[in-house]
């Protein structure tokens, strides 16, 4: 998978999760371990209204396999 298609995998899985959609989303880590996966994303100060910041979410078992 290329890296934009990831990046637009995680930014369907932030929109279905917080019910917002960031159009600049950046993804800056995905995180696995034996039991979860955890996406950090940026956002920027005109999705959020404020300076861009990191945020994180962990996703169940069925949605880190969609970023295989």
């Amino acid at each position: 998978m290329s890296k934009e298609e990831q990046q637009q995998r995680v930014r369907e899985l932030v929109r279905k999760n917080t019910g917002v959609d960031w159009p600049e989303l950046k993804v800056g880590d995905i995180q696995k371990s034996m039991s979860s996966t955890t996406v950090s994303y940026w956002c920027t100060k005109e999705d959020v209204g404020k300076r861009g910041h990191q945020k994180q979410l962990e996703l169940t078992d069925e949605e880190a396999r969609l970023l295989a």
